[in-house]
């Protein structure tokens, strides 16, 4: 359907109920200036899109990730495109396993974790290599309203993850407590609200969060692992089959992400872009201008 959240009007189609857009652009809203007022909108609306047949250079892919605010540099882990420090190289294949085949949002470790990010297909296998994002909101909707509430109150802490393997083999057990450091930690609420939209979502994740404050360590780990469980419930979910050219952009506030590790030894390739502060999210959030679209 047409969608005019923005300034420049596109066709977009829902792709789930609970989540995802696919965004239809001609060659004349790709140059449009105003083009990422009219992104941002639907992001906000879907938390996730995709558009087709988008193939752009390194700077290109940077410009429109600029679009929606500052972009960072700072990965601990993964390297940095030879042409720009802000794009991540993220390749896989051969003895190389991907380490993203668990639920996450980016970098929640940090007390303020990027706004969005912007990832393009480089180099795709055969078949296999799919994502798929959860919605945060689905999935905090869907559980009990007395459990909701019990939530409200809980704060848990995040942390590097399944990152410290690669930094115990490196280096033994100082270079993992050195790798710690350098990554940080953070303490989120159980229930966040997005700045922009104010609804309530699920902030817990299977690779970042270790432990609820406050609970002893049973408790804790069985409260996580029912909320990770309904974070995996597929009506939650939708799921990206990449064609090259392809670019997807996702709201990393209130959506996870899931690369499926399934086609090694073949290989994949992507770049990414990581967008830290939503520039935009007081101005809708005082002007009331979002408006939701269905189709």
């Amino acid at each position: 359907m047409p969608y005019r959240g923005g300034i420049v009007p596109v066709t977009i189609d829902r792709l789930t109920p609970a989540i995802g857009a696919l965004v239809h652009l001609d060659d004349r809203t790709v140059s449009d200036p105003c083009l990422a007022e009219t992104l941002y909108a639907a992001l906000i609306d879907h938390q996730v899109l995709v558009l087709r047949d988008f193939s752009r250079s390194v700077n290109d892919l940077v410009a429109l990730a600029e679009a929606f605010g500052p972009v960072t540099n700072d990965h601990h882990e993964y390297q940095s495109h030879p042409e720009s420090r802000d794009v991540v190289v993220l390749e896989w294949g051969g003895d190389r396993r991907p380490d993203a085949a668990e639920w996450h949002a980016d970098m929640t470790y940090r007390a303020s974790p990027p706004f969005a990010s912007v990832l393009q297909a480089v180099h795709l296998p055969p078949t296999g290599g799919d994502t798929l994002w959860a919605s945060m909101y689905s999935a905090f909707e869907a559980l009990p309203a007395g459990l909701q509430d019990e939530l409200a109150s809980l704060d848990a802490v995040h942390d590097m993850g399944a990152f410290r393997t690669s930094a115990y083999r490196a280096g033994g057990l100082q270079a993992m407590s050195d790798a710690l450091v350098a990554a940080g930690s953070a303490v989120h609420p159980i229930v966040a609200h997005h700045p922009v939209t104010g609804r309530p979502y699920l902030n817990v994740s299977e690779s970042f969060t270790r432990f609820v404050i406050g609970l002893s360590a049973p408790e804790s780990a069985r409260l996580l692992t029912m909320l990770f469980d309904q974070i995996n419930r597929p009506e939650h979910h939708v799921r990206l089959r990449w064609e090259p050219g392809t670019v997807a952009i996702w709201d990393n506030r209130a959506t996870q992400h899931y690369a499926v590790a399934d086609y090694l030894p073949n290989r994949r390739v992507m770049h990414r872009v990581a967008v830290t502060t939503d520039v935009r999210a007081a101005t809708f959030s005082e002007s009331g201008e979002l408006m939701t679209q269905t189709s």
